[in-house]
């Protein structure tokens, strides 16, 4: 018995021994912290370019996530709202004057194609541009060979939330009304609407055992497998954050100072942070958190703040570059800092 007694005792000494190893060795490296001379509040990253905008000074930056250098910059919009790096050219959404434009890394434009209604956020799909027009509440497919139109989706539904699933474009009907559908599948054409009861739907997550639904207003996370709903749960409000956590979903309230891990039975559990968090992203074997409140990271593990560090004014958004390395977009600073998680 004793030698049992004693050999408990020493796994448990060894165990926390790891925890406390993980714990010290755990950690966030400022890398680099970029001045971009404007002040973007939108932006993407594919295949290793961030592209930010700046809609009220009507400039696009881009920037070399290897290099960490400002590599172009474009101007002579009306008012650009998104942008993104494919192919060796950029493409952005000119809202104001209705178009979507091709311009090359020197900032010649190359296509442009008139949309009206409105063009705002957009994705970049199996050959084809997906583009909110929102005043329309209509999705329309641009073919990047052609530039042209090839698809057109009227929901009926203004919206700048939609995704890429196995099932089509996944389309979160953000501002419904009551009789309004809470996500719409866009395929081939065709439209397939889904009805979950949900107020403000804001984001869509496919995992390998169903897909999950996020409510902004209300906090209602809802996994479906085959389109049915297996399970529902009441998180808190103001739901914005969403990542992977493992084989876990976690989600993060704008007022709660939490954060809600749900397994994929429906088993929620919290983590207690400093501050309330907007973003959230899986880098590695951690969870990275961000609080535009605190201007503050905390860097997680094993369900547990292991590290905060301070970023630059106003961040508003992670962009994961690898699974060691992102950056944080800090608006008011007008600054891109690159970290790596060791």
């Amino acid at each position: 018995m004793e030698g049992i007694q004693h050999l408990r005792y020493k796994l448990g000494t060894a165990a926390l021994l790891v925890s406390l190893i993980v714990s010290v060795f755990a950690g966030i490296l400022e890398t680099e912290r970029i001045d971009l001379n404007v002040n973007p509040l939108r932006g993407t990253i594919n295949e290793g370019v961030i592209t930010l905008v700046d809609s009220l000074k009507r400039e696009v930056v881009a920037v070399n996530a290897l290099s960490k250098r400002v590599t172009a910059r474009f101007t002579g919009f009306s008012y650009p709202v998104w942008g993104m790096y494919l192919k060796g050219n950029f493409y952005v959404t000119d809202m104001f004057e209705g178009k979507f434009v091709e311009l090359t890394p020197s900032g010649k434009r190359k296509r442009e194609i008139l949309l009206g209604g409105d063009p705002t956020v957009f994705l970049y799909h199996n050959g084809v541009f997906y583009i909110s027009l929102f005043s329309q509440g209509t999705l329309v497919g641009v073919d990047l060979r052609s530039f042209k139109v090839v698809e057109r989706y009227r929901t009926g539904v203004s919206s700048t939330y939609f995704v890429p699933t196995s099932k089509g474009i996944a389309y979160l009907c953000y501002w419904r009304n009551e009789d309004d559908s809470d996500v719409i599948y866009l395929r081939y054409g065709s439209m397939t609407s889904v009805r979950l009861g949900l107020s403000r739907p804001l984001r869509y997550v496919e995992g390998s055992s169903g897909d999950y639904v996020l409510d902004y207003r209300n906090g209602w996370l809802v996994k479906l497998v085959n389109g049915k709903v297996v399970w529902k749960k009441n998180l808190p409000d103001f739901a914005y954050g969403i990542s992977f956590y493992g084989p876990d979903i976690a989600v993060a309230s704008l007022v709660s100072p939490v954060i809600s891990v749900v397994d994929r039975d429906g088993n929620v559990r919290q983590i207690n942070v400093p501050h309330p968090v907007l973003y959230l992203e899986e880098i590695g074997n951690y969870l990275v958190a961000l609080s535009v409140e605190a201007e503050e990271l905390y860097l997680i593990k094993n369900d547990r703040v292991v590290q905060t560090v301070k970023t630059g004014k106003y961040p508003l958004k992670i962009f994961k570059i690898s699974e060691k390395e992102f950056a944080v977009l800090c608006t008011d600073s007008g600054e891109l800092i690159f970290y790596t998680v060791y």
